[in-house]
């Protein structure tokens, strides 16, 4: 968080960070990461519903009761996303919203296929003040914290997945361009799902071995580096260390789908 701080800080940008234990960070607004006790006992029953780090994840659609008031919109991003445009054009989606208290991209795989209106957690737009007045997403929440069906693992991104197809209007369909996805649990066979027609603005390395592709774009965002990751060959000498140490560039599947539907997540 203090890297990240320290690189990307600006005067228009704030950065946040929710601590059990408080403590000053420089660059960073630091909030308690408690809840009042309706959103705990909220956050309680949504929890008995998850496993794994679901629990966890589960903090973020009751984020409104924890911010201070005056905090009125937030982007929230997983750690393993690599932003390639201007973070103002991914704020702006939030003109767009309408009813709709917060934002979140389609899953780009068959993860929830045949189920639901398949969402992804790792970038969330969230309306904060529109959750706060919002009557219809405290009973939203409330509905499936009394447990109508099991939320799992992925916490809030379930979560988001079944209120897709039951309270729509609460949600803003992010454009593709603001979550590619790189997991490769389900292949990469499917164009339906991974394709974009737009230019990339945001790169998500959601899967096992392709979070170290975060970690070398997050140093250098350049489409040099993206494209000796995506090919695995350097374009003189030897290959870097970070990206020799990546065993993504190594994998046939993953060589080719970069090249087919991610070629342009990169800065130029």
């Amino acid at each position: 968080m203090r890297r990240a701080a320290a690189v990307f800080n600006s005067s228009r940008i704030q950065f946040h960070a929710l601590l059990s234990f408080p403590q000053p960070i420089e660059g960073m607004r630091v909030t308690p990461l408690r809840l009042p006790a309706p959103a705990r006992c909220i956050h309680a029953n949504l929890c008995r519903l998850a496993h794994g780090p679901g629990p966890q994840y589960l903090y973020k659609p009751l984020l409104h009761w924890v911010f201070p008031r005056d905090v009125k919109q937030v982007i929230v991003l997983d750690t393993d996303v690599v932003v390639v445009r201007d973070i103002a054009e991914l704020w702006a989606q939030f003109r767009h919203f309408g009813t709709a208290v917060l934002g979140v991209a389609n899953e780009q795989s068959n993860l929830y296929h045949g189920t639901s209106i398949g969402k992804n957690g790792g970038v969330q737009l969230l309306d904060l003040e529109k959750m706060r007045n919002s009557q219809r997403y405290a009973e939203a929440l409330d509905y499936y914290a009394s447990g109508p069906r099991y939320i799992g693992y992925l916490g809030d991104q379930t979560l988001y997945s079944f209120m897709a197809v039951s309270h729509s209007d609460l949600l803003f369909q992010l454009p593709c361009e603001w979550n590619r996805q790189l997991s490769m649990q389900f292949g990469f066979r499917n164009a339906t799902v991974h394709a974009c027609p737009r230019r990339c603005g945001l790169l998500h390395a959601n899967f096992g071995i392709l979070k170290c592709v975060a970690t070398v774009m997050q140093s250098d965002p350049s489409c040099e580096t993206w494209s000796r990751l995506r090919t695995g060959v350097s374009f003189s000498g030897a290959m870097p260390p970070q990206i020799a140490s990546c065993p993504a560039s190594r994998k046939g599947e993953f060589r080719r789908a970069a090249t087919r539907f991610f070629s342009d997540c990169c800065r130029a």
